[in-house]
């Protein structure tokens, strides 16, 4: 029986003897190995990130750990964390179920930001767009109590930025900001369609995702058609019950369909007018300086005094620390 009252967060980890880890399974698969014998792998997580984890034995044994290890509940483990082709796993010895009465703030990675207030500067930003059209249509996704609480909830992405639990909000605020800081460098650009283009770009994340206070996964639209698309079809229901120029909409609709910049990035079309562009880069900007800075914020406080980060298969690099 595990009795450990202290545990690690995943971000402290080091390799070797893990005594006892408290983590929140976000995914579990029963797997084949090559040697045909059965494993399972799981996604283990907690508030300060994530970390792949296996487990080998006998078919008895790994039907009860699955018993215990679903989606959404809290484990604790004992193994050892290791380098596995150039990824750090826990190889789990031990699987018990979570005690009861849990502290569950431990599992629930949150934005740092009061989403209080990012709505009241999204609000400002939106009701400063002078086109009426454009104006209306963001506060009609203001004013929709349903769509507004998982906006509020929703993460921006399940693994790569903002990955937690408000960060589709921090994600779109900063991207707001963004074009809006490019409105004073450009002005000959559209300011307001810019802006407008920033708030809805990632809508259809709120359909995307599976999302409990606990954890998330894609859904089966999400994995079906994508945001893009299914952020589209939110946009268009509601461009149906308001008045707007064929040619605002239409420009609105591209912003959205184009705002991952390319079609093998996911982008229904490419941009093909400077707002469009504009918007994408400013997606792209915030979406990449977060993954360099979380590498960085992932080496501050381990023992090694290292200058290069670990490899980040998004980035295809490592990154300079120091």
């Amino acid at each position: 029986m595990l009795t450990t009252e202290r545990s690690p967060f995943i971000r402290d980890l080091q390799n070797g003897l893990l005594e006892e880890g408290r983590f929140l399974v976000r995914r579990a698969l029963l797997q084949t190995a090559k040697n045909h014998k059965p494993f399972l792998r799981l996604m283990l997580a907690d508030a300060s990130g994530h970390m792949p984890a296996i487990y080998f034995g006998n078919p008895t044994e790994l039907k009860t750990i699955t018993d215990i290890a679903k989606p959404g509940s809290i484990v604790r483990i004992q193994g050892i964390v290791e380098e596995f082709q150039n990824v750090k796993q826990i190889k789990l010895m031990k699987v018990e179920a979570g005690a009861k009465g849990e502290e569950l703030s431990r599992f629930w990675a949150r934005t740092p930001v009061s989403r209080r207030q990012m709505y009241v500067e999204m609000k400002q930003l939106i009701q400063k767009i002078a086109s009426n059209e454009l104006r209306e249509i963001c506060l009609n996704f203001l004013r929709d109590r349903n769509f507004m609480r998982l906006f509020l909830e929703a993460p921006a992405s399940r693994q790569i930025h903002h990955a937690y639990i408000g960060g589709l909000m921090e994600h779109t605020l900063n991207v707001m900001r963004s074009v809006a800081a490019f409105r004073a460098i450009y002005p000959h650009a559209d300011g307001d369609l810019m802006i407008a283009g920033a708030f809805l770009h990632d809508i259809g994340k709120v359909d995307e995702y599976n999302f409990l206070l606990s954890h998330y996964e894609h859904s089966e639209p999400g994995r079906l058609k994508g945001h893009t698309l299914l952020g589209y079809e939110r946009l268009v229901a509601k461009l149906n019950s308001v008045k707007m120029h064929s040619l605002t909409r239409a420009k609105l609709e591209h912003v959205v369909l184009a705002h991952q910049g390319r079609r093998n990035w996911g982008a229904i079309e490419e941009p093909r007018f400077l707002e469009a562009y504009l918007v994408h880069a400013a997606d792209a900007v915030d979406s990449t300086q977060f993954i360099f800075h979380d590498l960085k914020r992932a080496a501050e406080g381990k023992t090694n005094d290292a200058s290069w980060s670990e490899y980040s298969r998004y980035l295809g690099r490592e990154i300079f620390l120091r």
